[in-house]
This record gives C-alpha cells, structure tokens and sequence, in this order.
C-alpha cells in the first residue's frame, strides 16, 4: 500500500463527491419544480402547461429557493463539524475516557490505541465510547491525524476480545491513514444539504397538523391547506429520493475502502483471526452492529460495520457482507469447528483481559532499552513505510510500551503528570552546568513541590531510553489537551524557557516545542488544503529544512554541505547555498514546514524520501536524525513508523 498515491486518491475521491452531490442536487431541483407545478395545478392555483411555468418568475424563486435550502443545510452541518472529530463525538453524544482511565475494558482499549498509535507514527487520538450503544461498532473522525478521535460502542468494549478489539482498531487506523476519515466528514457536510429537502416537507405536513388542517376559511383557505399538504407530502418524496442519493453516494465512495480497511488490520497485527473474529460476532449477535442512535444514517459511511439496516442492500450498502469480508481475511474462518473454536477463545482471553490484560508497565521493574534504529537499504525503503505499518512496528510497540516504567506511564495518563515527564525530558537535555538554573526556573513558574517531581522523573526519562522520547509525547499529548487554551499555552511558555536556558537548541528539544506547538496550540486549526502542486514556491523552505536534516547527524560541516547539495539537486538543478546557521531558527522551520504541509501528497513523497536521503548518509539513523524525519513526517501529516530492523525490506 502506498501512503501518497491512497493520500492522492482520496483527493480524487473528493471530486467525485462533488460531481455527484452536484448531478443529486439537479435532479432534486428537477423533481421539487416538478412537485410545486402539480400541486399547483391540481390545488387549482395555476391553470398553464409545464412550458409556460418554466418562463414564470416562480419557477427561478424555486430554482433559488432550493438551491439556497440544499447548500445552506450544507453550510450549517459544515460549520457544526468545524471542529473535527471532537464535534462528531459529542454531536452523537459519545463521552471520552480518560487516559488514566482504570475500568478493565476502557483501559483495554486505551491500551491498544496506544500501542497502534507508537507502532504508525500517529498522535493518539482521544477516545470516547457510546455508552448507550450495545452493538459492535467503532469509527474515526477528523480532518488530521493530529486531531483525530476514536469512537467505540458500549458493545464492543463488553463482547470483544483484546485480539479483536485490536483488529477493529487496526482497521480504524487505516481509514486514519489513508485519508478516508476527512472524505467521510465531507461527505457526511454534502449530504446533509440533500437530506434537509426532506426535513422541510416534514414541517410543512407537522405545521398543518398543528392548526388543525383547517389554512384559514373559505375556498381559498381550503385550497391553500391543500397546497400546503400536498407541498409537504412532493417534499417529504423528495426527501425520500434525497436519502436514496445520499446512501447512493455514500456506497459508491466508501464501500471499496472497506476491504481495504480490512486487509489493513491484518498486516498491522498479523492475525487475521482478530478482525475476522469480530465480524464474526457481529454477524451472529442478536444486534449485530446496529445502532440506535438518531444519527446512525449520517455515521453509516464512517463505521466498522452498517449501523442500520437499508433496503436495496447490495446497491445502497456502505459496507461489504459481512461473509465476504470474513472470508477475504480467512477464508477457513466461517467454518463451524473454527467458529466454536474461536468463541471459546474469546471467552477466555475477555476474562484474562478483565484481570488486567495488555502490559501496563513493568511495574519498576528494569527491562533492557530498546533498540532505537537501525540500518536501511535506501531513502526509499524508509518512505515506503509511511502510512504503512508492520507488524513488527506493533510489536515494537508492545514491547516498548511495555517496557516503559510504570512510574512513567501514570504520569503521562494524567494532567500534572504528563506535564512534568514534558519537564523531565527538557531538563534531560538540558546543559548539566545549566540544569540548577532550568529547574530553578521551573520551581519559580510551577512552585517548588511541582518542580521537585518533574526533577525527580528526569532519571526516569534517561533510563527509559532514545526509543522512548517520542512514544512518551504522544502519549502525553492526549492528556495535555485536556487543559484549557490559556493554560496550553503558559505551559509550552514555561518549556521554551526553559529550552532557552543553555542557550543551545538540540534538535530533541526542537522535535519537542514542535509537537507541542503543533498539537496544543494549532489544534487542528491548520486547514488541510493542497496549495502547491510544484516546488518551485517552496523552494526556499526545501533549501532550509534540507539544510537542518543534512547537520542534525553530523558534526562537520564539509559532510553536511555535501549532503545538502546531493540532495537537494533532486529539486533544483543548481541549489542555492546552505542556509546559514543564523537562519535556522526555530519559528524560520516551523514556518517551512507549514509551508510544505500544504504541497500535493505526491510531492510531499519527494521531500521525505529527501530528508530520508539526508539522515542516510552513513547507512544508520542517530536518535536524533530519526526524531527530526519523523517530527518532520508528522508535520507534513505523514504518519511514520519508528525506524526499526527489518523494514527496509518491505
């Protein structure tokens, strides 16, 4: 799977939505002129054939009218879910477990989120259940990685096994990563303007219920009640035949992506019984994956599996049979023995799960570091792996975060907590004759006690390793969300200063104030919108970032530059010099890569396979090269796995 061609043909995905949101909106401005004409002519109001009422002013007031009802019913749903995901959670009523959550199948889950979030490169999303909801289904939402929410039901936390659980959850971050979750929030703003023809004619038919159908007396009240009703009734058809559109476009874009989803969550986890095991339990509960919820027909595009039932299922489904797609991942898996088998699997690994079930820490127990990077064959090879996970990345994963100290990972699940393992790790990098002036700093903006126990994890970060400083942020980012805007940003204040303190500027402290800059601060306020389809007006934001990934792994100048120049001929036949150290300031490459985040996603492949190229030259990845590329990766909204043995051959 290539993460920048499924990147582009999503985009193309959008235009088809727009061609056929336009050809729906046609046909239902044909079909209410149409239903205005007859119910004019049989009220007796108008008395000329279909020819003359198409030169009547009416007929453009109407032509007006619903074109203005369509797009403004698009506009309202549009700014509702302005908000991304978070919108859509609490639009459909989800509530958030919080990440210090101790509830055996919350913390399951948590738990698992958290590992497919290390072992993709992707932040970790916030998650939320529908506790009213006893089906099994789950979905994602958002319009970036970065602000992206996860939503499961009730059903599925109570009847799913961790195997399970993980293969729903590996096939909800494909949608992730293939830029399916904001087509869905596209699609769900476009249809909302079809559907609202049909919401018009239920008032019309409730508001001549409410007066007792009388319209007024005499003749021409009577006829005017009848206008009336038989308005809300061509409406409330229309709204019918919106709704036949709506799940039409839905099918059309979204059905194929589920195999996909599905093919993913396999390759994720290597067990293709987990995904299909909880299929299988949807086809055989008694609700299956239906929901009650009353915007179960706008989530039917987002879900793991058809939240209602439709008629015309194989035209309108938004969803594959469920057999069919059991049997694309295991096809000896719908056999009765493997069933039986399976079910009474799944029995048992709930109740292990409930006793405490995935790897929650060590406990203070010490496990040897992790490995961090290793070799690759080819710039290639590392960019072959964005978007596009292993199973050996989520077994790293389960490994790391396993062995994270459980000191470290109550902290991070908790506000105050997570703030001082953010403190911790700045002041491990801090220069040791500066170290007394930063928590000085520290004590004197967040008090002494705060101070002592962000100081007193700093060992803690040390011991834990390289391969444990980006996990440990994502991990905490979730957590530091929850704070209020004001206080998010007295916090990344307090941490810049204190960056500021030795004078100096790593690049782990960079990768740091960039992540929380990037998540705390913009929030997903940076719109996802393609600006450039050539590097030529981002050439000079190429020439700096390339200029910092070619001296983040090397001491000498001479070997920089000549890395520079190699690679950066890839986009200009004679590059330009190295930016100079005095540029290469922070704000300078936080706006370069604001720039670059918005070129077209095959292009965004040439700048990380450069950047990959840059960190290459010695064939190994320094920690600090591999924190910058994926730092960088995460900006551009390029999900990148951690650099691990083995991947160079995918």
């Amino acid at each position: 799977m290539n993460f920048f061609e499924q990147q582009h043909r999503a985009r193309r995905r959008t235009w088809l939505l727009v061609l056929y949101f336009l050809i729906a909106v046609a046909l239902i401005i044909a079909a209410v002129e149409l239903g205005v004409y007859y119910a004019l002519l049989f009220g007796g109001v108008y008395h000329h054939d279909l020819h003359a009422w198409l030169l009547e002013p009416a007929f453009l007031w109407i032509l007006a009218g619903t074109v203005l009802v369509i797009f403004s019913g698009t506009a309202y749903t549009a700014a509702q879910l302005s908000g991304g995901g978070r919108a859509l959670a609490e639009m459909v009523g989800a509530t958030r477990i919080h990440p210090s959550t101790q509830q055996a199948g919350e913390r399951r889950l948590m738990n698992v989120v958290e590992e497919m979030s290390i072992a993709s490169g992707t932040p970790v999303p916030a998650v939320y259940v529908m506790e009213d909801e006893s089906a099994i289904n789950a979905f994602v939402a958002g319009t970036r990685p970065a602000e992206t929410v996860l939503v499961v039901t009730r059903g599925a936390l109570e009847q799913l096994s961790r195997d399970e659980l993980q293969g729903v959850i590996g096939h909800e971050y494909s949608h992730i990563l293939n830029g399916d979750m904001r087509l869905n929030i596209r699609l769900m703003s476009v249809l909302a303007g079809i559907l609202l023809i049909g919401k018009l004619g239920g008032f019309l038919l409730r508001s001549l219920r409410g007066s007792g159908g009388r319209g007024g007396r005499g003749r021409d009240g009577g006829n005017a009640a009848l206008v009336i009703l038989a308005l809300g009734l061509i409406l409330l058809v229309i709204g019918c035949i919106g709704v036949f559109f709506g799940r039409l476009i839905k099918a059309a874009v979204s059905r194929s992506r589920e195999f996909l989803a599905d093919a993913s969550s396999v390759q994720f986890t290597r067990n293709p019984d987990g995904i299909a095991g909880a299929l299988w339990k949807i086809k055989q509960g008694v609700e299956g994956s239906l929901l009650g919820n009353v915007h179960a027909e706008d989530l039917s595009h987002f879900c793991f599996a058809k939240p209602l039932n439709v008629s015309f299922s194989s035209l309108l489904a938004t969803h594959p049979p469920i057999e069919d797609r059991i049997n694309a991942v295991n096809p000896r898996f719908m056999t009765m023995a493997r069933a039986r088998q399976l079910t009474e699997r799944a029995r048992q690994r709930i109740g292990e799960d409930k006793a405490g079930a995935a790897p929650a820490g060590t406990g203070g127990r010490e496990l040897p570091p992790i490995p961090f990077v290793s070799s690759f064959a080819s710039a290639q090879a590392v960019a072959a792996t964005i978007g596009n996970p292993a199973a050996h990345h989520v077994d790293h994963a389960v490994q790391l975060r396993a062995s994270l100290p459980e000191e470290l990972l109550r902290a991070v699940h908790e506000v105050g907590g997570a703030r001082q393992v953010i403190y911790a790790l700045l002041l491990a990098g801090t220069d040791p004759k500066q170290q007394p002036a930063a928590r000085a700093l520290l004590a004197k903006q967040e008090g002494e006690e705060f101070a002592a126990a962000a100081d007193g994890l700093v060992q803690t970060v040390v011991r834990a390793g390289a391969a444990a400083r980006l996990p440990l942020i994502n991990l905490a980012l979730p957590v530091l969300k929850l704070m209020p805007l004001e206080q998010r940003h007295a916090f990344l204040n307090t941490a810049e200063a204190i960056i500021a303190v030795d004078a100096r500027r790593t690049v782990s402290e960079f990768v740091l104030a960039t992540l929380l800059r990037e998540h705390l601060i913009v929030d997903g306020g940076m719109v996802d919108v393609v600006k450039y389809n050539s590097f030529d007006p981002v050439t000079a934001d190429l020439r700096l970032l390339i200029t910092v990934l070619a001296r983040a792994g090397t001491p000498r100048p001479d070997e920089a530059a000549d890395t520079y120049r190699r690679v950066m001929a890839a986009f200009v036949p004679k590059p330009p010099d190295p930016a100079a150290p005095a540029e290469c300031t922070v704000p300078a490459l936080n706006r370069a890569l604001h720039n670059l985040s918005m070129l077209a996603p095959l292009l965004k492949h040439s700048v990380i396979t450069a950047g990959a190229d840059c960190v290459l030259r010695d064939g190994r990845v320094a920690p600090a090269e591999a924190e910058l590329l994926q730092v960088t990766a995460e900006v551009l909204d390029c999900p990148m796995p951690p650099l691990l043995a083995g991947s160079s051959s995918q």
